[in-house]
C-alpha cells in the first residue's frame, strides 16, 4: 500500500492515516470524514504534480527559516560562488545588481547644528574609511562593493570591529568575514547564538586553515564588536542564503543549452557534405581507426582524420549532399531571453540591465522598467547604509571623541544620511527638464535634484560660488583690457550667457505659444 509521511516525517500507509482522521475530527467538533470529501484542505494538494514530488523525495516540509536553511547552506553558498567564478551569465547578473546598488560609494552627510562640527566629522569618516579593512587592500567604494556583493552571493557577511586587544597598526579598522567563517560552536552549528527571542548573542568567527573552515577554533565576539548584514527570508531566520538560490535549476539547464549550442555551431563549422552509401558501416570501420581518449561505455570508439579538402569518388548508389547549417535553432534568441529575463528576476533586474542591450527599447519603456528596479535597489541599499556604513561611521566618531580628535557631542543628536547612487538618468535632456520643472513647481528641492546626480549640494554651491567669483573677476579683467567690449562672465562659469537664443533661433524665454515656457518643455511628448 501507498505510504506518506506523517507529521513527524515518518512514513505511514494511508490506510493507517485515514483510520485516525474521524478520532481527530471528533475531538475537534468536524463532520465526519468522508473518502470524497477532504475537509479543510486545499486543492492545490490533489494535482499529480505534488504526489509524484512526494514520490520522489522532494515533499513540501514544514519547518523554521533556520530548519530549511542549517543543512543546504553549505551547499548553496558553494553553488553560487562557483557560479560566480565560472558562469558569465550569473556574474554579470551580480556585477550589474552590485553596481546599480553601491555605483561609486555611499557619501556622508552629518548634520548636527553645527557646520564646523559636521565638517570634522566628515573629514574624519574621510580618512577611516579611504582604507577600512584591516588587509588595507581595497579602498572605501571597492569594500561597499564586495560588502553588497558578499551579501548577494552567499545571502550574508559580518564585519569585525577591530579595538581592544588589536595591534596598533589594526585598531580602528574592519576585518570583513566570509559567509563560510561564520560557523559553530560545534561543527553544524550557524555560528550565531540567539536568546530566547531569536535576538543574536554571540558570532562565531573561524579562521581558514589550510584553505578550509577550522570551526574547532572559532571564536565568540559580542554583537556590539560586529557589523552583521543578513538577507534573511523568514523571521525565524538567523542567516541567509544566496538571493538567487531558487533559479539555480535554471541557470544550470540555460548553461547546458548554450554548451550544446556552440558545440553544434563548431561541428557544423568542420562539416560541408555528407555522404550516404548502402555499405556505409563496411567502408566507415574500414577508413577509420581507434579513437586512443574514447573511454569502454562511450557510444563512439573510432574517429576519422580528414584533410581540409577532399576529392571524392561516387559510386554507384552512394548520394552527396550538402548540410544545412541551421544553426541557431529558429527560437534559440527568443528562448534564451525569456529565461534571462526570468534569471534576473530575484535581483529584481530587468533584461536589459542583464544583458546591458537597450536596443529594444525606447526612453518609455527604459524609464519604467528601471523605476522598477530601482525599487528593489532602494531595500538593498537601505540594507547597506542602515546595517553597515551607519554603525561604523558612528564607531569612527566615538573613538575620535575618545582621543580627543573631536569635541565631545551626544550622537543621539546627530543625523547621518548618505547619497547613494540614485536612479540613472537614461534621456539627460528629458530629465534634466523634468527635474527643473519640479523645483519649479515647488515638488522637488535643488537638494534633491543634487542628490538624483550622487552629488553633495554643499559642494555643489560651494563649488559654483567660486566658480562665479572666479568669472566675475576675469570678466572685469578682459572689459578693462578691452575697452568698449561686453565679456559676459556667464560664458567663463559655464552658463548661458544672457540673451542666448535656443535651437530655432527663438530667444530664451520665447515660446511660439505665447508662453514663459509653451506650457511644456522642451522634448517632451511622444517618444520616438
Amino acid at each position: 500500500m501507498p505510504k506518506q509521511r506523517n507529521a513527524k516525517g515518518q512514513f505511514a500507509s494511508k490506510a493507517a492515516t485515514a483510520a485516525t482522521l474521524p478520532a481527530r475530527m471528533s475531538a475537534a467538533r468536524l463532520p465526519a470524514f468522508r473518502p470524497d470529501h477532504q475537509v479543510g484542505t486545499y486543492t492545490a494538494l490533489g494535482y499529480q504534480s505534488k504526489r509524484v514530488a512526494s514520490r520522489a523525495g522532494r515533499p513540501a516540509i514544514g519547518g523554521s527559516g533556520e530548519f530549511h536553511a542549517q543543512y543546504d547552506r553549505g551547499d548553496l553558498i558553494n553553488q553560487s560562488r562557483q557560479f560566480y567564478r565560472d558562469n558569465a551569465i550569473y556574474r554579470g547578473i551580480i556585477d550589474r545588481a552590485t553596481s546599480a546598488i553601491v555605483g561609486s560609494g555611499f557619501k556622508l552627510q552629518v548634520q548636527s547644528g553645527s557646520t564646523r562640527w559636521d565638517d570634522a566629522a566628515e573629514a574624519i569618516w574621510k580618512r577611516a574609511h579611504r582604507r577600512p579593512e584591516v588587509k588595507g587592500l581595497v579602498s572605501g567604494a571597492e569594500m561597499e562593493a564586495m560588502v553588497c556583493r558578499e551579501v548577494l552571493l552567499a545571502g550574508d557577511t559580518l564585519l569585525v570591529k577591530l579595538g581592544k586587544g588589536a595591534p596598533a597598526d589594526a585598531k580602528g579598522k574592519l576585518q570583513h568575514i566570509e559567509a563560510e567563517q561564520l560557523a559553530g560552536p560545534g561543527h553544524g552549528g550557524p555560528g550565531i547564538k540567539a536568546n530566547r527571542y531569536g535576538a543574536p548573542t554571540e558570532f562565531y568567527v573561524a579562521s581558514y586553515r589550510r584553505g578550509q573552515v577550522d570551526v574547532a577554533r572559532a571564536k565568540p565576539h559580542a554583537p556590539e564588536d560586529v557589523l552583521y548584514l543578513a538577507q534573511t527570508e523568514r523571521p525565524s531566520s538567523l542567516r541567509g542564503v544566496p538571493l538567487a538560490q531558487a533559479s539555480f535549476p535554471m541557470l544550470h539547464r540555460v548553461n547546458d543549452v548554450c554548451d550544446s549550442e556552440a558545440i553544434a555551431w563548431q561541428l557544423l563549422a568542420r562539416m560541408a557534405l555528407s555522404v550516404t552509401s548502402e555499405f556505409a558501416p563496411e567502408e566507415a570501420h574500414t577508413t577509420s581507426k581507434a579513437d586512443p581518449d574514447a573511454g569502454d561505455d562511450e557510444l563512439a570508439d573510432r574517429m576519422h582524420e580528414m584533410a581540409y579538402a577532399l576529392i571524392f569518388h561516387a559510386r554507384p548508389g552512394e548520394e552527396v549532399k550538402g548540410i544545412d547549417r541551421n544553426i541557431p535553432g529558429a527560437n534559440f534568441t527568443e528562448s534564451i531571453r525569456m529565461f534571462l529575463r526570468l534569471l534576473g528576476l530575484p535581483l529584481g533586474l530587468p533584461l536589459e540591465m542583464v544583458l546591458l542591450d537597450w536596443t529594444e527599447s525606447n526612453y518609455s519603456q527604459s524609464r519604467a522598467v528601471m523605476e522598477q528596479a530601482y525599487q528593489t535597489f532602494l531595500r538593498h541599499q537601505e540594507r547597506q547604509s542602515q546595517w553597515y556604513l551607519t554603525p561604523a561611521a558612528l564607531w569612527q566618531l566615538e573613538r575620535a571623541m575618545a582621543a580627543s580628535k573631536l569635541p565631545d557631542r551626544d550622537l543621539d543628536t546627530v543625523t547621518l544620511s548618505w547619497i547613494a547612487p540614485t536612479f540613472p538618468w537614461i534621456d539627460q535632456v528629458k530629465e534634466a527638464q523634468a527635474w527643473g520643472l519640479k523645483v519649479d513647481r515647488g515638488f522637488a528641492t535643488h537638494a534633491e535634484v543634487c542628490k538624483s546626480l550622487n552629488r553633495d549640494r554643499d559642494e555643489v554651491v560651494a563649488t559654483r560660488v567660486r566658480e562665479i567669483e572666479e568669472a566675475l573677476k576675469l570678466s572685469a579683467r578682459l572689459e578693462k583690457k578691452h575697452p568698449g567690449q561686453k565679456v559676459p562672465w556667464q560664458i567663463l562659469a559655464g552658463m548661458k550667457p544672457p540673451g542666448e537664443k535656443k535651437d530655432g533661433g527663438r530667444p530664451a524665454g520665447d515660446s511660439p505659444a505665447g508662453g514663459e515656457d509653451g506650457g511644456q518643455p522642451d522634448g517632451e511628448g511622444a517618444d520616438g
